[in-house]
């Protein structure tokens, strides 16, 4: 006979009711045939066990021993949870005040002091294990945001958690286990500390927008001066509020420093692109902040000692070796309609003097209308057109009117060449979405702030000079000896690495600053609302 789980919750709800002077061993064993019962997690009386598999496998296998027996350890658990804020987290996530309430009111008052202790001991034990979890992996599920996503992740099983729980607690090291769980990147520790420097700002300052419907230039005097003036102080970038009008060499220095460190151009002119980071509010500052600590969790377990992170939002790659920054260029990525994906592949080979198998779609929106309306253009830019027999058609003598964009039967490849379009080098690390990192002859976009241009891949800015850097042998392979290699023309030249170097291609609206700082960059894909959304929620029951 098979009960609904509103029946199997009745029972369970009358047992408990039955049992109100049960021992505490028993009611542990109540409360966790509940939750499994239940299907969701709920308590008996009310609450919620975000993880009812891990806790009920926990209890049974101790045959219902409660666990938090030392108040003291109970308290220094409760303290870290209270500090979760500090990493972007909340509290009552893990079920703080209800735990605090316990702990704090006095035993005399509760009418089955049993009852009350079992839900304590399996709350607490499900706020500690849910807390290692999302500050090791992340509150959010990556998937979610963007399915892609290929990081490894720390597996939470019933059995080894239930262990390693049980010793923690027993050695009275809980607390630096916990503590322990967070990332150790220097990143997270920056954005971390910015974190509680914004929150200070937000406690003792009312943001105000400032108005944006006037360019400001050195020189220049406006009254809209005066609140920009008072925006870097509140932000940092000047020591003192003059007051004055005047857009003054002082002002222009706050301002250009504050453009370097959010990724804008470096003009001095306050435009449109700086006033959307200076109308960036407090709130709006701490959100970011969250939402970009809870990815670094993502991929915390991924970080070697050696790896490339192309970061998205900040159109930037960085080359660490040995953990310490050794080398970083700008990159563009791709458009909104082509976004470059989140996800991390091992580093091959190199290939210098590539050749380019241009993608159908590419044929079809972007370079057949081009073919036909000048068939020059493909032997003008290095093309060739493949038959289906693989042989290389001559564009002067098709009938272009016989066909369009999407009946074309012609495979277009560019040859080796200075307009090649992925240039003189292409880096390689093989992986489904056929996403690469390479050289452009587009060279001139480098020059803007936002660099949103490509098909998906991911341009970079200096590609020799990184190609000499990855190879690291200054007696095979200098700088010079790279450019004649490129020089030569030789085709398809492939060089593979001596040493694993994994690609992380990850999406950061905050990033790290030389001197120590964050910088904010626009949320170009619009992906921080649903990942602030999913980290705002209750926990899912896992």
């Amino acid at each position: 006979m098979k009960f609904s789980t509103a029946a199997c919750t009745i029972v369970v709800l009358f047992l408990v009711s039955a049992n109100v002077h049960a021992s505490l061993e028993e009611q542990l064993r109540l409360i966790t045939e509940h939750i499994v019962l239940d299907g969701e997690g709920n308590l008996p009386s009310g609450g919620i066990v975000y993880q009812p598999a891990i806790i009920e496998e926990f209890y049974s296998e101790s045959n219902y021993q409660p666990l938090w027996k030392d108040r003291e350890q109970a308290v220094r658990v409760l303290d870290i949870l209270a500090e979760a804020d500090r990493d972007g987290l909340n509290p009552e996530d893990y079920h703080y005040s209800t735990l605090r309430k316990i702990l704090d009111t006095d035993e005399t008052a509760w009418a089955d002091k049993n009852r009350v202790r079992a839900v304590f001991d399996a709350l607490l034990s499900d706020a500690v294990i849910l807390y290692i979890r999302h500050m090791s992996q992340g509150k959010v599920d990556p998937q979610e945001m963007d399915p892609s996503f290929n990081y490894s992740r720390l597996t939470f099983e019933p059995k080894r958690v239930s262990m390693a729980l049980r010793e923690a607690v027993a050695e009275d090291r809980i607390d630096q286990i916990m503590e322990d769980a967070r990332p150790t990147q220097k990143f997270y520790a920056q954005m971390r500390s910015t974190l509680a420097s914004y929150r200070d700002i937000a406690a003792r300052e009312t943001f105000t927008a400032i108005p944006d419907d006037v360019v400001l230039k050195p020189g220049q005097s406006h009254n809209h001066v005066i609140p920009l003036r008072k925006r870097l102080v509140e932000s940092g970038y000047l020591d003192k509020d003059n007051a004055s009008p005047t857009f003054d060499p002082v002002l222009e220095d706050a301002v250009r420093k504050f453009q370097k460190d959010n990724g804008l151009d470096i003009d001095g002119v306050v435009g449109r692109q700086s006033y959307a980071l200076l109308n960036m509010s407090w709130s709006d500052r701490i959100d970011s902040l969250r939402v970009n600590m809870d990815r670094l969790r993502w991929i915390s377990r991924d970080i070697t000692d050696n790896f490339i992170v192309v970061n998205i939002a900040g159109f930037e790659l960085y080359y660490m070796r040995d953990n310490t920054l050794v080398w970083e260029t700008p990159v563009m990525v791709g458009t909104i309609q082509h976004q470059t994906p989140i996800f991390t592949k091992r580093l091959k080979y190199l290939e210098f003097n590539p050749t380019w198998t241009v993608p159908r779609s590419i044929i079809r929106r972007s370079l057949f209308p081009k073919f036909r309306a000048d068939p020059q253009y493909v032997l003008d830019n290095n093309y060739q057109l493949i038959d289906r027999k693989g042989q290389v058609a001559d564009p002067l003598t098709i009938d272009w009117s016989a066909y369009n964009g999407s009946n074309f039967p012609y495979g277009v490849v560019q040859q080796p060449g200075e307009n090649n379009a992925l240039g003189r080098v292409k880096f390689i690390f093989p992986n489904k979405h056929a996403i690469y990192l390479h050289d452009t002859p587009s060279r001139s976009l480098f020059s803007r702030s936002s660099r949103a241009f490509s098909s998906g891949c991911v341009r970079v800015k200096h590609p020799l000079q990184f190609a000499e850097i990855l190879l690291d042998d200054s007696e095979n392979w200098s700088l010079e000896q790279v450019r004649y290699l490129v020089a030569s023309g030789k085709p398809q030249e492939r060089i593979y690495l001596s040493q694993d170097v994994d690609v992380m291609l990850m999406y950061w609206t905050t990033s790290p600053t030389a001197d120590g700082g964050i910088q904010f960059h626009q949320d170009i894909y619009n992906k921080d609302l649903n990942t602030l959304e999913a980290l705002n929620s209750p926990p899912p029951v896992y």
